[in-house]
């Protein structure tokens, strides 16, 4: 038969049975497909491996096949099971929506699904979507009680802390860095501050366990960790889905499960419980930055934040200075970045709002044409880029017809190409929609209006009018905006 499919595989880790798991779902679909009278094509097969089914945004497969149904590039969509489709429910019922209002025909072989079969008001659909979605429940608490039984056996979960070594499941004194942890506290518990420590430590060339120099926050966090005085905290941290993306939270502490005395501690109780005192415990306030996200270092292009310098006066009155500064430099210092001449964030504010108001009286029907003039340049950068790609599939292929490649490193490196020409088409799919255009000229004629109240909080106003603001050491600063400059037209 001539009819344009695709066949979806999904797995959502990268253990050496998921990774298997691939060949097992294409060869159901296969099976499927050739009893049903199809011609089989390896090309029209999209994978998302390593991804959970629960993360709809962040698989570039499914979101390509669905822009392919919405082109009329496809009329049949195959795959193993529903659960290879979404682990979700509210997804799953979209991804079928998208479908079935395309006329794509919709075939889960596991459950002998077939949409054309069954008509557009079925109940199976979503019977074995619920099923699926209660599955992913299920087992994400079955792990967990897993993983609660090995801590209460004394084993350790996670990643292996500086200062140990994981040995069958327990950890162990790495006696190397254990010193330096011992160290670490000796120091703080000294008055030492964790930027002193910080520099200390990377003045001594000692290396941290994943990142090549020390920073403020790594300090921070063993100092604080419980870990090392052998208690554990289990349930800690819970991973949640937000606009179809990851995002961890802290759980109440009600929700907590303390270990005592879980593991060999590298420090004592005493020593450990000095350094986090609650009534000499250093207090952090972190200023509201209306700039955050669009204000860049223009050295290592980190964000740039507000650090707050606090002066008492001899009346007792404190006086606040809030200043910008690289992150990365307040994290690692010199060994991170550059110190930046210190700007006050008033006065830089003061200087974004006047000039946006000067460029306000002036700006109008640019709004459009800078907007569509952007997305048609990033359009046009996406479609050089994919055919730069294409050109190298091209070659691989010569490289191995001419046997100068086996298959294996062929096959390895096509995958490896495929998978940078799905993201660039899925980038171009999102901008073709060009659904934001008219929102966002309102939006930004909206943002010039709310320019003449300096008093109110003006994030989303900046984010409106500004993509991005480099700041230089020496104070120096370049703008990008979102509308085009009559000026500069």
């Amino acid at each position: 038969m001539s009819i344009k499919y695709a066949v979806y595989v999904r797995v959502s880790t990268d253990r050496e049975e998921q990774i298997s798991s691939v060949g097992n779902q294409i060869d159901i679909c296969r099976n499927w497909l050739e009893r049903n009278g199809y011609d089989w094509d390896e090309n029209q097969v999209f994978k998302d491996e390593g991804i959970s089914g629960t993360l709809f945004l962040e698989r570039p497969s499914i979101q390509l096949i669905l822009k392919k149904a919405k082109g009329k590039e496809i009329n049949m969509v195959v795959f193993k099971s529903i659960s290879r489709l979404a682990r979700d429910l509210k997804d799953s019922l979209e991804i079928r929506e998208v479908f079935i209002s395309h006329n794509v025909r919709i075939i889960s072989v596991e459950e002998g699904y077939d949409s054309h079969k069954v008509g557009k008001n079925d109940m199976a659909f979503e019977l074995w979507s619920l099923f699926s979605a209660q599955y992913s429940r299920t087992l994400s608490s079955g792990v967990s009680a897993a993983l609660a039984a090995k801590v209460r056996r004394g084993e350790h979960i996670g990643k292996t802390p500086y200062g140990y070594v994981k040995e069958d499941g327990f950890l162990k004194i790495k006696e190397e860095e254990a010193k330096v942890v011992r160290r670490i506290f000796d120091w703080y518990n000294q008055g030492w501050g964790y930027k002193r420590i910080m520099k200390e430590l990377n003045l001594k060339r000692i290396k941290p366990k994943e990142i090549n120099k020390w920073q403020i926050t790594s300090v921070q966090r063993l100092i604080r960790n419980p870990l090392y005085c052998g208690d554990f905290i289990f349930n800690q941290y819970t991973v949640i889905k937000v606009n179809g993306r990851r995002k961890q939270i802290k759980n109440p502490r009600e929700k907590w499960m303390y270990y005592k005395d879980h593991h060999v501690p590298i420090v004592s109780k005493e020593v450990w419980k000095r350094a986090n005192n609650v009534k000499v415990k250093r207090t952090t306030f972190t200023p509201w930055n209306e700039f955050r996200g669009i204000m860049k270092c223009k050295i290592c292009g980190s964000n740039m934040i507000i650090n707050r310098s606090v002066r008492k006066r001899k009346d007792g009155f404190k006086t606040n200075w809030d200043y910008l500064k690289c992150s990365k430099f307040r994290r690692s210092g010199e060994y991170g970045c550059v110190n930046h001449a210190p700007i006050l964030y008033e006065d830089f504010r003061t200087i974004v709002v006047e000039t946006l108001l000067t460029k306000g009286e002036s700006v109008s029907i640019y709004f459009q044409d800078n907007l569509q003039k952007k997305r048609t340049s990033e359009l046009n950068q996406l479609v050089a880029s994919k055919e730069q790609w294409l050109s190298r599939k091209d070659k691989l292929l010569d490289l191995y017809l001419d046997q100068l490649i086996n298959k294996d490193e062929f096959e390895e490196r096509r995958r490896e190409i495929e998978k940078d020409i799905l993201m660039i088409e899925d980038k171009v799919f999102h901008l073709k929609k060009n659904k934001g255009l008219k929102t966002d000229i309102d939006s930004i004629r909206e943002a010039f209006k709310q320019l003449n109240d300096h008093e109110q909080d003006l994030y989303k106003a900046f984010n409106s009018l500004i993509d991005e603001i480099r700041i230089h050491p020496d104070k120096a600063i370049e703008v990008d905006y979102t509308f085009a400059d009559p000026k500069n037209a």
